[in-house]
């Protein structure tokens, strides 16, 4: 049923680092919940929840005001989290960067490593990132590229994005357009998300990448 509720979300970073953020539920039942998120997460990624669940829907800490549950990520759409509740043990490898899948699931193969056909230069851009789709939160922000090559760049963000989403960079005081797709998503050591962008359009003019 729709029910929104704080919902306080913990998890892990492939290299083990802890993470924690607030969000609100946008529906809830006996089984899972599902709710937004900054955090880049993968399908069958283990999180630990706290949240004021009501009692029909709880299978233990009937009288606590909060409900502690671990839960494993089930479905992805852009920023939106399902999850499906595990109980009140964390799971084996629990913090370690294990996934867990269900029988049904087909089996994740490591992605082949994209072979980088440009130079990536340590060059720092002023940009414009833009979401056409009509999504919740933010559509725009102005950021800043760390490094450009011809065909993509690394930027920092605060919008709710996810690997795969394609959105139009543009940048400030100049010409240079083009649509990106989102290779990858990341939290840097500060703390700031960063995206692996790839131009879909165009190439990054010499000016940029030799200036």
């Amino acid at each position: 049923m729709s029910l929104s509720l704080p919902v306080r979300v913990q998890g892990h970073l492939e290299d083990g680092s802890a993470w924690a953020e607030m969000t609100s539920s946008e529906d809830a039942s006996f089984g899972g919940a599902s709710f937004v998120l900054k955090h880049p997460v993968p399908q069958g990624q283990a999180l630990f929840l706290s949240l004021p669940l009501p009692k029909r829907f709880r299978r233990y800490d009937l009288t606590e005001p909060s409900y502690h549950v671990y839960a494993v990520v089930r479905d992805i759409v852009g920023p939106r989290v399902g999850v499906m509740f595990l109980g009140k043990h964390a799971p084996k490898g629990y913090g370690e960067g294990s996934r867990y899948l269900l029988p049904s699931d087909p089996h994740p193969q490591a992605e082949p490593k994209e072979r980088r056909q440009h130079l990536r230069r340590e060059i720092f851009l002023n940009l414009k990132l833009r979401r056409d789709a009509a999504e919740s939160g933010p559509q725009e922000e102005r950021t800043v590229a760390e490094n450009l090559s011809k065909g993509g760049a690394r930027v920092l963000t605060s919008l709710a994005v996810a690997k795969g989403e394609v959105l139009v960079l543009e940048e400030v005081d100049g010409d240079f357009r083009t649509r990106v797709e989102i290779r990858g998503v990341y939290i840097g050591k500060d703390g700031v998300p960063r995206l692996n962008l790839r131009f879909l359009d165009s190439l990054a003019p010499d000016r940029l990448i030799d200036g």
